[in-house]
């Protein structure tokens, strides 16, 4: 089998995010390879961006040999090119792409007319689809497919006798994701209509959880938040007549709108923090991907324990893999990379460090992957850094107590046995020390992958 993620919108590429973390710590459920894409007008989005950064640092360096026999880098990543796929090409309007000019004064330029506003019409599309799914439903029905071939690369997985799980997320408030979630899931759904045996298309329908205010009066179209009840309330009706459209759907927001802190119609100053909402979402995805291809449709519901306060207790999963991960990252990030560090700058000698010396002393630091895996951990500590701050509300995963301005840095030591408010024997110095004693691998383990397995196991409690 293989997974598929189609992230929709911006909301969607912040999902991604979510779930790119979670498949590096090994929390999707099996082995298989993760294909992923993105859809998205707005290409210049910082919070795509911001993915795209965490996903290519992955593609780098996840081929470390660390052994088949550990959840640490198991599924491997398929970028689907173009990444992202942009349906509205540059500096196009609605006009250009559905081709007005060829029904010029006919009874088909009446009724699009009628169903669209001049300024609905003449906006260019570079920014997305700025709150309208009415746009954005009329292009992807046009586009979907005419430069991304998502329908071409899932069908050549299947002549190969492979099953495929696709999952779309999105907003159903906004602009792109409101439209695209329905209409690319239909057109899959259709163009894949000869395999319906071998495939399930599963979506997250993301609800409202963020808010914000336009610094100044803006003359143009942009999604407005106190739009965002009303559509949907509109799109829950739609989706509620058409039951068929997802094998599995799950519905997640909250209750409480998070201030954004600085608005943006769209682009690159487009760069809101990660949310719960989020991390719920991409863990849906993982349990999408863990159910049968055909399995039977069930309601589950989710409720926390504590009204302002969120725990491992709240998460249909084990916290025991992401601690662990978390633990894992923190210990390379605070013990390992100062010292390496000093070494490649001549500052430390290799023999004060014995497990520099058994595991890295024929290991090129500077390569490539070794670097990429560096600007990882420090993407990852800052995602869970803003995972953990929700105004008014309490997130307790991992201890908040753990950052300082720059997140990838322990404040006090001892915090690190309680890194999920649970106290255990686990110190940086027991850490330390694991790594010194003798350790039997596999012979495909090797390089520094061998050396970031042992790390991770060290972790384990």
């Amino acid at each position: 089998m293989s997974y598929y993620f189609i992230s929709i919108g911006g909301t969607g590429a912040k999902v991604m995010e979510s779930l790119t973390h979670i498949c590096i710590a090994g929390l999707l459920p099996s082995n298989e390879r993760l294909y992923i894409a993105a859809i998205d007008p707005d290409v210049g989005n910082g919070n795509l961006e911001r993915t795209a950064t965490a996903l290519n640092n992955f593609n780098v360096f996840q081929n470390f040999s660390v052994g088949n026999d550990t959840p640490l880098f198991k599924n491997k990543i398929s970028i689907t090119r173009p990444f992202p796929f942009n349906p509205t090409g540059h500096d196009k309007n609605l006009d250009d792409l559905i081709e007005f000019y060829q029904h010029n004064n006919s009874p088909v330029a009446k009724l699009y007319g009628s169903l669209y506003t001049k300024k609905e019409r003449v906006t260019t599309l570079n920014e997305g689809f700025r709150g309208h799914p009415s746009i954005g439903a009329a292009v992807l029905a046009k586009k979907f497919d005419d430069g991304a071939k998502l329908t071409a690369q899932i069908e050549k997985i299947i002549s190969e006798g492979d099953t495929v799980k696709i999952f779309l997320a999105g907003s159903v408030f906004g602009g792109t994701g409101a439209a695209g979630l329905p209409t690319i899931a239909r057109l899959l759904k259709n163009n894949l209509a000869d395999y319906a045996d071998r495939i399930s298309i599963g979506g997250v329908l993301i609800l409202p959880y963020f808010s914000f205010t336009p610094t100044e009066k803006l003359d143009e179209l942009f999604a407005r938040s106190e739009n965002f009840l009303p559509n949907t309330k509109a799109a829950l009706k739609y989706y509620s007549e058409r039951e068929n459209l997802f094998d599995a759907t799950y519905f997640i927001g909250d209750s409480v709108m998070t201030a954004v802190k600085e608005f943006s119609v769209g682009s690159a100053n487009q760069r809101n923090e990660a949310h719960i909402v989020e991390f719920y979402a991409a863990l849906a995805a993982a349990d999408f991907f863990n159910q049968p291809i055909k399995a039977p449709k069930v309601f589950k519901y989710i409720c926390r324990h504590e009204r302002d306060k969120f725990s491992w207790s709240d998460f249909p999963t084990s916290s025991e893999r992401f601690v662990q991960f978390a633990r894992f990252i923190f210990a390379y990030v605070h013990l390992i990379k100062p010292v390496l560090n000093d070494l490649i700058s001549g500052n430390a000698k290799a023999y004060k460090y014995p497990w520099f010396v058994d595991f890295l002393d024929d290991v090129d630091l500077t390569a490539p992957d070794v670097v990429n895996f560096n600007f990882y951990t420090e993407a990852f500590a800052a995602w869970l850094k803003q995972l953990e701050t929700l105004n008014g509300r309490e997130v307790f995963l991992i201890n908040p107590e753990m950052f300082e301005a720059n997140p990838a840095r322990l404040v006090d030591k001892k915090l690190f046995a309680a890194l999920d408010g649970n106290k255990t024997k686990l110190t940086v110095h027991e850490v330390w020390y694991r790594l010194t004693e003798p350790f039997k691998f596999d012979s495909t383990v090797k390089g520094f992958g061998k050396f970031l397995r042992r790390l991770y196991d060290a972790c384990a409690i």
